[in-house]
């Protein structure tokens, strides 16, 4: 990693923003030497505030992989079992006797989504439960195992589970189990923790109108969050900062972060320094197809993605909420970590706001490989 590479990742994020982008901040390490990291554009387009690399962005999902990280360590203590039936934990859970543990961060549950009906409701905090009980009013189940399918309620359920077997909170165990053994300062479990809000990039929302009157599916283009009421359909950006709230996130989505973390993060648990090999085994290698729009997911471990960056299989996540996208992997052979976050983002995920930022991500990991 040299100075050189710092100067074509400004380039590139540089060319990212002027597309469109508002704001946009990288990280890239390798075997545990020092984080290479650029930023460009704007954290407050209001106020005309450049993005600094101390900037937190919401990451959305990419929360899941520092879950996923939570659970093995608790299942490696012995305080949870991976194989038993979420029962155990969750008694009244729907087929929850042919459901395991595991499940709830594989994606082969069979639980029923909440993400895109959750009301966006200002100041309105949600209970795990709730979120919960909303997903069984909104979608129908389906049958565990069947195929891997995108779950945000299994990951709730995941952090329930870390809850009941530690009597901690979840914001309280991800810092323990993760974060503090990995030297991890900035990034925070915001619906469980205090954060610094004014180090918060604002999130920047793109809903133009519709194009058909016709109700559209998210492979065709169609809305992922229930913006009616809340945003109206605009061609010009819009604050989106409050909208999503972080209790309503939960386990699925709720956390802050550096790209540098981010980065550190998959150094740290690639590199062994949060459990045995068997245990990255199962977050890693036991796998199923899966495919979803905008993204270049095609295979569901347990927190982990199977994806392909620069013609590179790597392993990782990404993360999409209102006004923000982040995008972190690992690539095994290089042992190159890398992550990016960017402040604008869209409910089509197949708009440029929303995906766009895969190809950048193509030329930061080439540029890294080089």
């Amino acid at each position: 990693m040299s100075e050189d590479l710092q100067a074509r990742m400004q380039r590139i994020l540089d060319a990212f923003v002027a597309q469109g982008i508002v704001g946009a901040s990288a990280a890239v390490m390798a075997g545990g030497g020092a984080p290479v990291t650029a930023v460009a554009g704007l954290a407050d387009r209001a106020r005309g505030v450049p993005v600094s690399p101390s900037h937190l962005f919401k990451n959305g999902s990419c929360t899941k992989t520092f879950v996923a990280a939570t659970l093995l360590r608790q299942a490696r203590a012995g305080k949870v079992r991976l194989d038993d039936p979420a029962a155990r934990w969750f008694p009244d859970l729907p087929k929850g006797d042919r459901i395991r543990v595991r499940d709830l961060i594989n994606h082969r549950s069979g639980l029923p989504e909440f993400e895109f009906d959750m009301p966006m409701t200002p100041g309105l905090q949600w209970t795990p439960q709730a979120i919960i009980d909303l997903a069984f009013r909104a979608r129908p189940q389906d049958e565990p195992h069947r195929v891997a399918s995108y779950s945000n309620t299994g990951y709730v359920l995941a952090g329930m589970v870390i809850e009941a077997a530690t009597g901690d909170s979840l914001a309280g165990q991800i810092r323990r189990e993760v974060l503090q053994p990995l030297g991890l300062s900035d990034s925070f479990c915001a619906a469980g923790e205090p954060f610094p809000e004014d180090r918060l990039a604002r999130g920047h929302y793109h809903r133009p109108p519709p194009a058909t009157g016709a109700a559209l599916s998210l492979e065709q283009g169609g809305e992922m969050w229930a913006m009616d009421g809340i945003l109206p359909y605009s061609d010009e950006l819009q604050d989106s900062t409050e909208l999503f709230p972080f209790s309503g996130a939960y386990a699925a989505g709720d956390m802050v972060s550096t790209p540098r973390d981010m980065a550190l993060f998959l150094d740290g648990l690639f590199g062994g320094r949060l459990f045995e090999a068997e245990w990255l085994t199962q977050m890693a290698d036991d796998r199923w197809p899966a495919g979803f729009p905008g993204t270049r997911m095609r295979e569901s471990g347990a927190g982990l993605f199977l994806s392909a960056y620069a013609g590179r299989q790597t392993l990782g996540h990404q993360g999409s909420i209102p006004g923000y996208v982040s995008l972190m992997q690992h690539h095994r052979d290089s042992g190159i970590s890398a992550a990016l976050l960017t402040n604008t983002g869209a409910g089509n995920r197949l708009s440029f706001r929303a995906s766009g930022l895969h190809e950048t991500f193509d030329q930061i990991l080439e540029a890294a490989l080089a």
